[in-house]
């Protein structure tokens, strides 16, 4: 057995291959997971598909890939790591290959300078490797009710006024016009449950107001997953959409999101659930996120920029002359789940009763990896 390594040129078909087989031919699906990840499961991206192979056959047998991408956090710039496609042929588990590429996949993201892993999954791989669910989501239901539609609707829009849109999001990836083409054209998330995308765009006069990413499924029911633009907009658009649609319209909406929480409680849609955002999270590099996501609660709620180290196992956090250190769980539950400790210092406490649970980057939409 060669490996863990990156996956090279000549292999990536057979990789193809082997991912397809686990994750939709075994399950009698279509074999299609480079379409749905075009970007992701590509030769432009063979340094970050860490593979092990079998030394007879030359072909890859255990493979882990990541996706490394530029955030930008309310202006801040985050480097963001996603896993995904995480599999082993039938043949050879067992032996802790993917438990191994892991290990050297999280080397990888810390040369590769990412501030915050994403992954999709929340199976205890990840779990033991200190991957969290974290966040806050409410799921609401739209009612369905008389809509006066003040804007004009295109369904499947060209991508350029989409990305116009992106660009002025607070929190948004760093796309660019080519590969976000490419991002819808394969609208991974839907195409991985065995549905259909589809776009609304919102104008008047020509000018892009919002878009929803709508999920339709064969039962009927929609799943609003991606939106960009003004939000009182995009709650309209939300309605169009769950006033042509035969069954319900759901909306997971995270807590950040204050404005859309507000006009959805006005128009008294009912939440269906809460619960924690999709997938699970892992801080890489503590310091440099704490020090981007300082600055940014530094603006935004005043006082000194929040800073933090890594000591002994423990996670410390600097708020001018108060000190928190809690263990990597807790700090996890701390900043994006907003659960406050035990005696948490005064200063502390005030800025996060007001700034937590931070806003987090979100693995739905068309970044879903």
């Amino acid at each position: 057995m060669e490996g863990p390594r990156a996956a090279r040129k000549e292999e990536l078909q057979d990789l193809i291959d082997l991912i397809n087989y686990v994750f939709r031919v075994s399950a009698s699906k279509e074999p299609d997971m480079h379409i749905c990840f075009p970007l992701f499961i590509s030769e432009n991206n063979l340094d970050n598909l860490l593979v092990y192979a079998d030394r007879k056959t030359g072909k890859p047998i255990s493979h882990l890939g990541l996706w490394i991408n530029d955030f930008s956090y309310f202006g801040e710039s985050l480097k963001i790591g996603y896993i995904g496609s995480v599999c082993t042929h039938p043949d050879y588990r067992g032996q802790g290959l993917a438990s191994k590429l892991l290990d050297v996949a999280f080397q990888q993201l810390e040369q590769n300078g990412v501030d915050l892993l994403l992954v999709s999954g929340s199976r205890s791989l990840y779990v033991r490797a200190g991957c969290r669910v974290v966040g806050v989501v409410n799921w609401y239901t739209i009612p369905k009710k008389e809509q006066d539609v003040w804007f004009d609707v295109t369904v499947d829009p060209p991508v350029e006024p989409l990305n116009e849109l992106w660009m002025k999001e607070p929190l948004r990836t760093k796309r660019g016009l080519k590969n976000f083409e490419a991002l819808v054209e394969a609208g991974a998330l839907p195409r991985c449950m065995g549905s259909k995308s589809k776009v609304y765009l919102a104008s008047i006069g020509g000018v892009p107001l919002a878009y929803v990413q709508a999920v339709h499924n064969k039962d009927g029911s929609v799943y609003i997953y991606e939106w960009a633009g003004d939000r009182s907009v995009i709650v309209d658009l939300v309605r169009f959409v769950a006033n042509n649609t035969e069954s319900d319209t759901s909306w997971p909406v995270p807590s950040w999101e204050t404005a859309l929480l507000e006009f959805l409680s006005k128009m008294e849609a009912p939440v269906t659930k809460t619960g924690a955002l999709s997938g699970t999270y892992k801080i890489i590099r503590f310091a440099s996120f704490i020090e981007k996501v300082g600055r940014y609660l530094a603006e935004a709620f005043g006082g000194s920029p929040l800073t933090g180290f890594d000591q002994d196992g423990m996670q410390v956090l600097v708020y001018e002359d108060e000190k928190l250190a809690l263990p990597p769980d807790e700090m996890l539950n701390l900043l994006f789940s907003g659960k406050l400790p035990d005696a948490v210092p005064p200063k502390m406490q005030a800025l996060f009763e007001k700034a937590l649970p931070l806003p987090l980057p979100w693995p739905i939409g068309f970044d879903f990896i």
